[in-house]
């Protein structure tokens, strides 16, 4: 079992409105991302660009709005594989995320990133970190955060690389 050697969690970036779209009675799962959502994804994405070095394998939730944000980064990014998982929903448990980390195998590039939702994404963070179910760091929409990982994936030990709102993403961008 190895382990990626950097791992970054993004949120999917603005979505509509939960209670209008609920009021239209689909499922949660189908909202979108707005179009003020693609735009300024669509420049965090290459302000994300600027950071990365190599190959990356993006892993996204089923919900629309995250499968949306991932294609932009696709779009932006060497991404060397794109797949979607139930492991990334916002109610995932962050043991059963590390589980399936370290399964993943080794046929992945050294960077891993994750697209999901609030509050796993910061209950994940806060796992990496400390081992402990609770939320260190607030991922806000179109934001990310980096760590570097041990080679086991263990609980805990990770190390915060860098956590950037979407704005900052964005003016990362090259002009």
């Amino acid at each position: 079992m190895t382990c990626p050697k950097t791992l970054i969690l993004v949120r999917h970036s603005q979505a509509g409105d939960a209670e209008a779209f609920a009021r239209t009675g689909q499922e949660d799962q189908l909202r979108p991302l707005t179009p003020r959502g693609v735009a300024r994804m669509d420049e965090a994405a290459l302000g994300l660009a600027t950071l990365l070095k190599g190959d990356v394998a993006l892993f996204t939730s089923p919900y629309v709005r995250a499968r949306q944000t991932t294609e932009i980064l696709a779009r932006a990014l060497p991404a060397r594989a794109v797949e979607e998982t139930p492991e990334l929903v916002p109610e995932a448990d962050p043991a059963r995320q590390m589980a399936w980390l370290r399964g993943l195998g080794k046929a992945l590039p050294s960077t891993l990133i994750l697209v999901g939702h609030e509050p796993n994404l910061s209950l994940l963070a806060g796992w990496l970190l400390t081992g402990r179910r609770h939320a260190p760091v607030r991922m806000k929409k179109g934001g990310a955060c980096a760590f570097a990982l041990e080679k086991d994936c263990r609980e805990g030990g990770a190390v915060l690389q860098w956590l950037l709102t979407q704005r900052q993403l964005r003016l990362l961008q090259p002009h």
